[in-house]
């Protein structure tokens, strides 16, 4: 059960961590989720919020559970990622890299509609897209989008072609729906530092964690 947790855990940080603007600040998301009957018990193990911290070259993505604290920073010009794990007593630094040509190519990408409703999130006046995917299943996802332009999105690794940086959205996996909502919008800046590997932390690849996992 602790090591599909971990898994899950894993897809989700992976997933919002992806999201990039030319902004230097932190966002800090409300979590809500839809959950299966069979997964029910599980809800108080998942994270209820996420903070994104964001500067010119890389991203943070910080979300602490009942299980530990894990951690995504994401390389924008190269679109490598270090995932850094404080779980059941270990500290792991996986190392994820960049995507290969191949895999860019058999990347699902999503599709938008857009249109006039609006809606003001964390002080930032957004508007609306429907966003279609395609699931892990092949079945079509649609979803609500409200993104401001006001945080320019040059570069995000799952809703590619996005006008604006999103500040309310929904995602589907593992057979469970999440939506996640800006409460807290702020500009800071940060140091490299803040970017880099914690001691105390093993590095290893991805292979070399599922593998000491058990998967």
């Amino acid at each position: 059960m602790k090591i599909k947790m971990l898994t899950l855990l894993s897809s989700i940080a992976i997933f919002v961590g992806s999201s990039f603007a030319q902004f230097e600040g932190k966002v800090v998301f409300e979590i809500d989720y839809e959950l299966p009957e069979a997964m029910e018990s599980q809800r108080s193990m998942l994270p209820a919020q996420m903070e994104m911290l964001i500067n010119k070259t890389k991203t943070k993505v910080i979300q602490n559970t009942m299980m530990g604290s894990q951690i995504v920073i994401t390389d924008k010009k190269s679109e490598s990622s270090i995932l850094l794990m404080d779980m059941m007593g270990q500290k792991m630094a996986i190392n994820m890299p960049s995507p290969t040509e191949e895999e860019k190519a058999k990347e699902k990408l999503p599709t938008f509609k857009y249109d006039d409703k609006t809606k003001k999130i964390a002080g930032y006046k957004c508007k609306h897209s429907v966003m279609s995917i395609e699931d892990e299943n092949g079945e079509i996802i649609e979803t609500d989008v409200y993104y401001t332009e006001d945080i320019p999105a040059d570069a995000n690794n799952k809703l590619k072609g996005l006008k604006g940086f999103p500040l309310e959205y929904s995602i589907t996996t593992q057979g469970m729906s999440m939506t996640l909502t800006a409460k807290t919008i702020s500009k800071e800046k940060y140091s490299a530092s803040e970017f880099s590997i914690p001691e105390g932390y093993s590095e290893m690849t991805m292979e070399e964690f599922k593998k000491s996992m058990g998967m």
